[in-house]
């Protein structure tokens, strides 16, 4: 992959990366087969689980899509890297967060084409220039370059990066346009880089766990951020991992000129190979796309009839690695974990508690705010504003610093899918409270003799909402830190347990019947094993602030009052 680097990739270039692109692909494949294949069993035995995940209390509604106006457009100065200048431009971020840039309002009113465009998946959200500094210096490792960009036209800034795309440098002429449109783009950035997560579908799930079991055959565990985007994003980010130190060694070098020049060739050759392999990858594998549905209905007909014969083979196996694995997995877990797992799980629920906390506030002030205004407008509804949840997600912010340490020690790079996760669990609930509020005020609008006793059945309905959304927000809250727990620890578990235990499957391969061999799979039922350690460790680590939840929150316990009571 070496020779000099230009402005255009070489022929030869392009060649050989269209061929790791094809290989990482057709080497993925196998990986997301036998996942689907794993995950359906799973979903096919929960199906006889009477009890299956506890009940919430709060009317499901779905996350909004994108909606199909423009979100927010407006004028930004722009730093520009050729001409090492600031220039403004007019930004509109569109109803499905493409973020589009014009030369004038006025060529946007009048349909001239845009000067340029970009998807925000994987994009990270900055304010702060030595932060962006920070990341600059890590991609551009050797390359000082001084500051990365010119003197600012004034002091509210903020940055889009991704290592392998474009960056903006951004400067707002206030800090309330700054605050919009961070907010704006914030929401455009959480929206497409977790779609995967969002997407409540086996496919997804099958497809997030061959990414981590992709990467732990070549000796990488945790995921981490990887996972961000959509499915052909995600193997381009696999594949880059693998690239980066390649072309760091071979092409860097080549790149002439001053400090600075090499630091913009650099990211202009990193954001053509990024280019390139995403098309190639999307282009692969929207060819398998096209066999996913056979593929699971192939699945479904073997399962099905055979299913208490595949569930009995796994828990023969299980109890055969079980002994074998326990014994270790418990001594790392008491060694390596376990004097850790009280500070984190102190540290995990206590920006996403605050996150919560304010969602409630949020939402019970709105409502406080549609109660006074009834008596003009009996059929105000909650209002919907582009900003109005960016306090609530501010409240993640802590994430990043209080769990640095974590990089070091566990080897966890996964802080942006928390913070976003976060912010998703925060938008649910909002989304839930405000849809139950909506179903359950409904059916006594037409019932309330006047404003005044319609404002009086409305704060019952608060109140009543307000119960459901403490019970419920306990409940995910926990869910959400075992959740992580699990994804930072286990990735260290399984890595240490690598040699001793992972590197002896192969002597229990002959257990698995030939019939089975595409469902069970050792490898799944191997960590499963693991994972079972590791869940007792963190039971006894959530159990107090369960039970202060259960003691404490203003719910208190299961709600079985009718729904649709009548509220007099």
């Amino acid at each position: 992959m070496g020779g000099k680097c230009s402005s255009s990739l070489s022929g030869r270039q392009r060649r050989y990366l269209r061929g790791r692109a094809d290989a990482t692909v057709k080497n993925f494949v196998p990986y997301y087969r036998r996942q689907l294949a794993t995950a359906l069993l799973r979903r096919v035995s929960g199906e006889l689980d009477p009890h299956g995940k506890p009940a919430l209390q709060l009317l499901p509604s779905e996350l909004p899509g994108p909606p199909a106006a423009a979100l927010h457009d407006g004028l930004l100065s722009q730093y520009d890297g050729d001409s090492r200048s600031w220039q403004e431009n007019y930004f509109v971020l569109l109803g499905d967060f493409t973020l589009q840039w014009f030369e004038s309002e006025e060529a946007l009113r009048t349909g001239s084409e845009p000067r340029g465009s970009t998807v925000l998946s994987g994009y990270r959200l900055l304010s702060s220039p030595s932060e962006y500094a920070e990341l600059l210096a890590d991609l551009c490792q050797g390359l000082a370059g001084g500051s990365p960009f010119a003197d600012p036209p004034g002091e509210f800034l903020f940055f889009l990066y991704h290592p392998f795309r474009r960056h903006f440098c951004f400067c707002a002429d206030s800090a309330g346009s700054r605050r919009i449109w961070r907010a704006a783009l914030g929401d455009g950035v959480r929206y497409h880089s977790t779609e995967l997560q969002r997407r409540d579908s086996l496919e997804a799930e099958a497809f997030l766990q061959a990414v981590r079991f992709y990467r732990q055959e070549r000796g990488r565990y945790g995921a981490g951020d990887l996972l961000l985007g959509p499915e052909p994003e995600i193997l381009g980010n696999v594949l880059m991992e693998d690239l980066l130190p390649v072309l760091r060694a071979q092409v860097l070098p080549s790149i002439r000129g001053s400090e600075r020049r090499r630091r913009q060739l650099w990211l202009q050759f990193l954001q053509e190979v990024y280019t390139l392999v995403l098309s190639e990858i999307s282009g692969e594998f929207e060819g398998f796309q096209k066999e996913k549905e056979k593929l699971r209905l192939e699945l479904e007909k073997k399962i099905r009839p055979d299913l208490d014969q595949m569930l009995t083979l796994k828990d023969q196996i299980a109890g055969k690695l079980q002994a074998v694995v326990r014994i270790p997995a418990e001594s790392w877990c008491s060694r390596g974990v376990e004097p850790h797992l009280d500070r984190v799980t102190e540290e995990l629920a206590r920006p996403v508690s605050s996150g919560v906390e304010a969602v409630r506030s949020l939402f019970a002030q709105r409502v406080d705010e549609m109660i006074g205004l009834v008596q003009s407008s009996p059929v105000t509804v909650l209002r919907k504003e582009p900003d109005v949840m960016h306090p609530c997600y501010e409240e993640t912010d802590p994430y990043r610093e209080s769990l640095r340490e974590l990089e070091e020690r566990f080897g966890f790079r996964g802080a942006t899918s928390l913070v976003l996760g976060a912010q998703n669990l925060m938008q649910q609930l909002m989304q839930d409270a405000t849809h139950t509020f909506q179903q359950l005020s409904q059916q006594h609008l037409g019932r309330a003799q006047s404003p005044r006793q319609l404002a009086r059945t409305l704060r019952k309905v608060k109140e009543r909402v307000l119960k459901k959304f403490d019970y419920d927000s306990g409940s995910v809250r926990e869910r959400f830190t075992r959740e992580w727990l699990i994804r930072i620890f286990l990735p260290f578990l399984l890595k240490r347990l690598e040699s001793g235990c992972k590197l002896e499957l192969p002597r229990y391969e002959s257990l698995v019947f030939a019939d089975f061999s595409d469902i069970v799979n050792l490898e799944n039922v191997y960590e499963e094993t693991v994972l079972a350690v590791l869940l007792r460790a963190v039971g006894k680590a959530l159990a107090p602030a369960s039970r202060r939840d259960v003691a404490s929150g203003p719910g208190g316990g299961s709600d079985e009052e009718p729904l649709y009571e009548e509220m007099g």
